[in-house]
């Protein structure tokens, strides 16, 4: 926990500090402690993004408390243009001078920024601050757009801009162990590892009797196993693979029905959770019904009782096709869930096959079905072993630990 030393505007010659995202989410999620780190070391932080982003993974009033917090801590919120989608061009062109407006005028010593294309255009928005006011950069990649298996054009555009405005980056931060070997080969004056944006494991606290009350309020049996995926619903996240995966056993008879046929063997009576809200809710839902799984998926929607989620559950299913390292599936970790994830960058930072859960392929649903019958089978004790494996494993990311890091790279850029 951090103690803000200073926070007011009326302390002369305060040295100055900009968090740059492209989302609201993206800063209120994993930058509140780096703000506050920053405050510590005596930096005024102001904080810049689109608030009011269509495709935001916050309710309504989420994003009014997310505000609420960023008011609380003291910081100027400067909103920005939206800097999601490549080819607006008017928009990203208006971020970018709304940027360096910004920058050029409060002559930042630090600017921290994030995200493929908002990194992008805020490091060239600060190239005229480096040269004129000392101007540091920290770029911080959540996941190159570029890395095994993704498409050509992938690495001819996106490799080549990044390397070309690592010119412009006074520290990289990598989180992943395939992006940190990709950084090795750019400009950045320094690049560095950072295990992720860390998970508080003491976030995720279960009420009294949550497992027996959410399952209560859902209509779950006791015997019932319940699958849980939690996050933003965009196509990245990939939540209609395991739609098919559950179409396919269905299909094949190995869900359990009260009208099924009981020569199949083995019946696996199962519920699929999908928490979060995004801009693919309704086609998810239309996928539901035209696949006849309306008894085996429920669409939660944005829950403020993700521990509660977490403990009504036994497995928990993360089919991403591409993540840096991602704190859905750290949290997930973090309470004890065995987990049945896809074989990508940064998933197998985290999963080694059999240990913590079971790896398969993104893009071919017959390996998930086999990946979620693995999970299925094993016993109560097996389930229990790979948890506790996981709740281990998650030890090195701790929030704590991620902290300590930011804090000693936050001062080496200071004293560089």
């Amino acid at each position: 926990m951090f103690v803000i030393v200073t926070t007011g505007r009326d302390i002369l010659k305060m040295k100055k500090a900009l968090m740059h995202g492209h989302t609201a989410y993206m800063v209120t999620q994993f930058n509140v402690d780096n703000i506050k780190i920053l405050q510590n070391l005596g930096y005024e932080v102001d904080v810049a993004c689109c608030w009011n982003d269509d495709d935001s993974a916050l309710s309504p009033e989420a994003l009014k408390d997310r505000r609420k917090l960023l008011d609380d801590l003291g910081c100027r919120v400067i909103e920005t243009a939206s800097l999601r989608k490549i080819f607006n061009i008017s928009e990203l062109r208006t971020a970018y001078k709304q940027l360096k407006t910004e920058v050029e005028n409060n002559k930042y010593e630090i600017v921290h920024t994030q995200s493929p294309i908002g990194g992008v255009i805020c490091r060239l928005a600060c190239k005229k601050a480096r040269k004129l006011y000392g101007t540091k950069v920290i770029y911080a990649a959540h996941g190159f757009h570029f890395f095994k298996g993704a498409p050509l054009k992938n690495w001819l555009v996106f490799y080549n801009v990044e390397k070309y405005c690592s010119k412009f980056t006074d520290l990289l931060i990598t989180i992943n162990k395939e992006d940190y070997a990709n950084a090795q080969k750019f400009k950045a004056k320094k690049v560095a590892y950072v295990p992720g944006a860390g998970v508080d494991t003491h976030k995720f606290v279960a009420s009294d009797g949550a497992r027996e009350k959410i399952r209560a309020e859902l209509g779950i049996d006791a015997d019932t196993n319940v699958l849980l995926s939690v996050g933003e619903l965009i196509p990245r996240k990939n939540h209609i693979e395991v739609l098919k995966a559950l179409a396919i056993m269905k299909k094949q008879g190995m869900l359990y029905s009260p009208d099924g046929d009981d020569r199949v063997e083995p019946k696996y009576k199962l519920k699929y959770l999908i928490a979060g809200r995004g801009k693919i809710a309704q086609e998810l839902e239309h996928s539901i019904k035209e696949m006849g799984l309306e008894d085996y998926v429920m669409m939660l929607g944005f829950r403020r009782d993700v521990a509660d989620v977490f403990a009504a559950s036994d497995i928990y299913v993360f089919p991403s096709h591409q993540e840096g390292l991602p704190v859905a599936l750290m949290e997930a970790m973090s309470v004890g869930l065995p987990v049945v994830c896809s074989r990508i960058r940064g998933n197998t930072d985290l999963i080694e096959e059999g240990k913590g859960g079971y790896l398969f392929d993104s893009h071919r649903e017959s390996t998930l079905v086999q990946a979620i019958k693995k999970a299925l089978a094993d016993s109560p004790t097996a389930r229990e072993t790979m948890g506790n494996t996981n709740i281990e494993i998650m030890k090195n990311f701790d929030i704590q630990t991620v902290d300590n890091v930011m804090q000693d790279i936050y001062q080496n850029v200071i004293n560089d």
